[in-house]
């Protein structure tokens, strides 16, 4: 049964000692990236939107695998002056205790993933997850039966369904991404590759660079450097859209870099067409005529594909691997470690009456499956003295856990493509991979008989349960909603643009008022 969800009083925060434990997803993350956002976010829900006294100050956290800096948001009195942050070394006043408080962490694990896998690894783990859904038909079939609850005929046609969008993606999408892939091989292999081409290029401009030509060139190449400081600008502000902490500088260097890139292009320019030398049309010349762009935009291309795969595809590649045999396994153990330290951390500190855990894109599916590691724990049997769970959680700390976010999350799409398949008739082990992953998990639906085994980890379901929201958006492709799992609540947002929408909700207040209302 999905806990009811009762909306939070506006002005107050459901307990007086809370803490947050944010996991970030995949790509380039830095340490204190996901803090900073959410910290904003939130800081920003209480103090606006709830209209709560708050003051925003560091705290740090030290455990035997775990040492983290966090941030924590103190209530105080309406109208009351806010104190100053507390300094580690001298006690603080009762009279400067806040009243109630939300911590927040993020757990870091982007070290685990970087550099397990190389660009055409990855390329080859995308090709072959994209036709898991043609190797598994009778399977998926079988879990729609479960999911949707529909009589055979109707999972039939779902499943024929199914099938024939999966028919369409890879005869459209793969057929062209393959007929790229061969021309590029085709213009990499002729006899003029991206260096001769270069060299070639180079050649041609040699004639022109006498010292009023070296001039000109100065002037453009500068220009060119100008506009790449201004593009990096434009993304850095079109990306971090909240209030800059050094605005005036940032827009000294914008102005800065239109102002000077113009002059520098018009001073080439002048120059070039005062000599009668034409450099930029000799140089255009040089590219186009000899057919030696085709190689260059190959190479260009081949750059930004592999950047992807490695910096963003990679990360998902190497933790989905649930292949005990895997030389990336021990990744994926070390992050779901790390994330089970950390969690078990808060639970266990007796600081806090109610713990969330939220997880953005990937960090979705670890967050989820920190909680089923958690559940794993408790319920087993305790092993020797010497290799036990560190901390061993008691029944009421682990039910401190009181919440669950997961937003741009692709749980539903790693469930399809990347779980454990098993055959017809091993009934027992089925039982057993749905038994350490059957949080909130949907029914299966299946019938295994004389082989059935009653298991039930219940213990985040009781008189007060802990509650399971998730956001998702159509404009966002890795995000959905989630079908294969019972979450109590699920909001779609209306992002306008496509794919950026998977980050848009780190700096929505929109989103912060949805989980705010239903888990602070």
């Amino acid at each position: 049964m999905a806990a009811a969800i009762n909306p939070a009083p506006p002005l107050r925060l459901r307990s007086a000692r809370q803490a947050l434990l944010v996991i970030h997803g995949i790509g380039e993350q830095n340490p204190y990236e996901t803090l900073d956002s959410f910290a904003r976010g939130v800081f920003t829900h209480v103090t606006a939107t709830r209209g709560l006294n708050a003051k925003l100050c560091p705290i740090e956290i030290a455990r035997k695998e775990w040492t983290q800096v966090g941030m924590r948001i103190g209530i105080f009195a309406r109208g009351r002056a806010l104190p100053l942050c507390p300094s580690k070394d001298a006690p603080v006043p009762q009279a400067d205790q806040p009243d109630s408080y939300v911590d927040l962490f993020e757990y870091y694990w982007a070290p685990e993933t970087e550099d397990k896998l190389s660009a055409t690894n990855t390329l080859k783990w995308v090709l072959k997850t994209d036709f898991t859904p043609l190797r598994y038909f009778a399977d998926n079939l079988q879990e729609m039966l479960g999911v949707y609850g529909m009589n055979v005929r109707q999972a039939i046609g779902k499943a024929l369904a199914i099938y024939g969008r999966e028919l369409l993606r890879v005869f459209g999408l793969y057929i062209s991404l393959g007929v790229g892939a061969a021309l590029l091989l085709a213009w990499l292999s002729k006899p003029h590759t991206w260096g001769t081409a270069l060299k070639t290029i180079a050649a041609g401009l040699l004639p022109f660079l006498t010292p009023t030509h070296s001039i000109i060139l100065f002037f453009y190449f500068s220009f060119l450097l100008l506009a790449w400081f201004f593009a990096q600008s434009l993304v850095e502000l079109y990306g971090h859209r909240g209030p800059s902490f050094q605005s005036k500088p940032e827009k000294i260097w914008l102005a800065l870099d239109v102002v000077l890139g113009l002059a520098f292009l018009a001073l080439g320019v002048w120059l070039d067409r005062r000599g009668g030398s034409h450099m930029l049309w000799h140089a255009w010349q040089a590219v186009s005529q000899s057919g030696h762009w085709q190689p260059l935009m190959g190479a260009a291309i081949f750059a930004a594909v592999s950047y992807a795969l490695t910096a963003y595809v990679a990360d998902v590649a190497v933790y989905v691997n649930t292949d005990a045999k895997s030389k990336d396994f021990q990744a994926r153990s070390a992050i779901l470690k790390g994330s089970t330290a950390a969690l078990k951390a808060l639970l266990a500190s007796g600081s806090y009456d109610r713990v969330i855990l939220a997880g953005h894109s990937l960090g979705s599916v670890i967050a989820y499956d920190t909680v089923n590691e958690l559940l794993a724990q408790y319920n087993a049997d305790p092993g020797p003295a010497g290799d036990r769970p560190d901390p061993a959680l008691t029944l009421g700390q682990l039910q401190s856990l009181k919440g669950l976010l997961t937003f741009g999350s692709p749980l539903d799409k790693v469930y399809y493509f990347f779980r454990e398949h098993v055959k017809r008739d091993q009934a027992i082990r089925a039982q057993i991979l749905s038994m350490l992953h059957s949080f909130r998990r949907a029914p299966s639906g299946r019938d295994y008989g004389k082989f059935d085994f009653n298991y039930s980890f219940r213990q985040l379901d009781g008189a007060d349960p802990l509650v399971w929201v998730n956001a998702w958006s159509r404009m966002d492709p890795v995000s959905g909603e989630l079908k294969f799992y019972l979450p109590d609540d699920q909001r779609q947002f209306n992002y306008a643009v496509p794919v950026l929408a998977h980050l848009s909700y780190w700096g929505d207040p929109a989103f912060y008022e949805y989980f705010g209302a239903q888990l602070l």
